[in-house]
Parts: structure tokens; C-alpha cells; sequence
């Protein structure tokens, strides 16, 4: 039996991502200026938050709720926004206003950042023009309340930008993933591959499965994929636009290891391939970006 208690899940949750920001913040600081060149954000996020943004205006008030190290909260603030930023880790958070504080005399408008579960927050009403959601809600089990909340906080027409992934992943999507990931150079080793292949056989598109879906990851990974999301945005809110992103680029991406000269040409074909397949309703994706307006 399982006695760890949802403070203690939330704890551990905490403490894996503010580990992972705090890993990557050696690397990059937490400032779109810089992750907008990263390998994943070039072949799968960048033009993405780069149309996000062209919806901040100077003067504007957002939210952006999971901030981790503050990077999309900083970049609305560098359009002239004031934002908020919240997070459930407090080493993510202390990241982030380190790097704010450090560059804060060329940012046009401000941010400032809070600690918060997002499965009990709390929000003023009719506040905010924009609240941002990136790859958060498929972790919330409580996921109805923070939709409701989320609706209160914004001013009337304001946008709700969510961005998640959206049910199971797709036999065709593991398979191909899994092909492309076993062909190419990846950090598991061929000769490690083949065993693995030989050892779980039939099995392995479903170990396929569980690495693409991150299951296990963190104590809340995948908690709220009981919940369609998208279906009580759409209860509550007028769906201005939805993105689909590519199938299987995403995790490919992820596993690739391999210079840039290589992997960036190969992996914007994939994506070139991949995202004409989906939107021909040839492969299912999961990941959605939502533009969402209060009616």
C-alpha cells in the first residue's frame, strides 16, 4: 500500500523539476533571448511562443501559471507586460528572480514571482488580459478548479494560451518513434537497443509508450489525463484558434544525439513530414496549443 501523502508528492514534485531547471539554467539563462536557439525550441516551440508574444502588449497584465524558471513570464515582460509568474517550486522560482533581478534595467515592463499548487489556486477576479498554461495541465489532478479560476482571473476577453498534451499516444506515433529512435543515434547504445528489443519483443512499443508519455517521471506525471482538458476550456471559453503539433518530432528530437549540422535539417524534415501527416488526419498527435478568449 502507498502511504505518501499529496504533501509529500508535492514536495517530491518540487523538488525533481526545480533540480531540472536548476540543470539547465547551467546552461542557458532562463531568457527566450537564448532558449529560442535551443535544439527542442527551434524544431518544436519557437515560432509557437514567438506568436504568443506578438499578443503581449505594453501595459498589458498576464499570468503565467508553472513558470518553472520564468522564461516565458520574463519574455512578456520584455514586451512592456506586467506579469506574474507562479510555481509549485521554490528552487525554480529563486532562479528565476535571481536572473530578473540581474537584467531587470532593460526589461520594458516588469514581472515578479510566486509560489502556488496550482490545484489549489486562487486568483483575484476579472484581473489579467493573458494567463499562459505551458505544459502543465496534464499534472493537475484537480484540474476543473484551476480551468474555473483561471476563467474568474481574466478580464472579460481575455486570452487563455494553453498549451498540453490531449489523450494517449497513438500505436502509429510509437511505432514510428520508436523505429526512427532505434535506426538513429540516440543515447542508449545499439548494442544496448538490440538487447532491449530481443528481451521485451512484443512488449516494446509499450515501453515505447511509457517513455514518450514520461510516465513515472514525477510523482504527478500524467495525473490529469483522466481529464479532457480541452473540453472544459471549451465549456467555459470562445476557442479562437488551436495549434496540433507534429506527432512523433517531439520525442525524436528529444532523443537525438547528434550534432546540430546533422540534426537540425534532419529533424525539420521529420517535422516538414510529420506535421503534413497529422494535419491530413494520417497520424494522431497529442500535443495542442489553445488560444482561448473569456466570453
Amino acid at each position: 500500500m502507498n502511504d505518501t501523502t499529496y504533501e509529500e508528492k508535492l514536495k517530491a514534485e518540487a523538488d525533481l523539476w526545480g533540480d531540472e531547471f536548476a540543470q539547465l539554467a547551467q546552461s542557458a539563462p532562463p531568457d527566450w533571448r537564448c532558449y529560442r536557439d535551443l535544439r527542442h525550441n527551434v524544431i518544436m516551440h519557437t515560432a509557437d511562443v514567438d506568436e504568443l508574444l506578438t499578443h503581449i502588449k505594453p501595459g498589458m497584465r498576464a499570468l503565467e501559471l508553472g513558470c518553472a524558471t520564468g522564461w516565458i513570464s520574463l519574455a512578456m515582460a520584455q514586451q512592456g507586460a506586467v506579469v506574474t509568474g507562479s510555481d509549485l517550486s521554490e528552487k525554480a522560482l529563486s532562479i528565476a528572480r535571481h536572473y530578473y533581478e540581474s537584467i531587470k534595467d532593460q526589461v520594458a515592463g516588469s514581472v515578479e514571482y510566486h509560489a502556488a499548487d496550482m490545484n489549489a489556486i486562487q486568483l483575484p477576479e476579472n484581473t489579467y488580459d493573458v494567463i499562459v498554461v505551458k505544459s502543465v495541465l496534464h499534472h493537475l489532478i484537480n484540474l476543473d478548479h484551476t480551468i474555473t479560476e483561471i476563467h474568474k482571473a481574466l478580464k472579460p476577453g481575455g486570452i487563455l494560451w494553453a498549451s498540453d498534451t490531449d489523450g494517449d499516444e497513438a500505436a502509429s506515433t510509437v511505432i514510428i518513434a520508436g523505429g526512427l529512435c532505434l535506426v538513429l543515434p540516440t543515447a542508449t547504445s545499439y548494442a544496448d537497443k538490440l538487447q532491449a528489443l530481443l528481451k521485451f519483443g512484443v512488449r516494446a512499443p509499450s515501453r515505447v509508450k511509457a517513455s514518450i508519455q514520461a510516465e513515472g517521471l514525477s510523482p504527478f506525471e500524467g495525473a490529469g489525463r483522466e481529464h479532457d482538458w480541452i473540453k472544459l476550456i471549451e465549456r467555459q471559453f470562445t476557442i479562437e484558434k488551436r495549434v496540433d503539433a507534429p506527432a512523433f518530432t517531439g520525442y525524436v528530437t528529444a532523443q537525438l544525439k547528434a550534432p546540430d549540422w546533422f540534426a537540425l535539417p534532419l529533424l525539420k524534415t521529420f517535422r516538414w513530414i510529420d506535421q503534413r501527416l497529422v494535419n491530413r488526419k494520417l497520424l494522431h498527435n497529442t500535443g495542442v496549443i489553445l488560444y482561448a478568449r473569456k466570453k
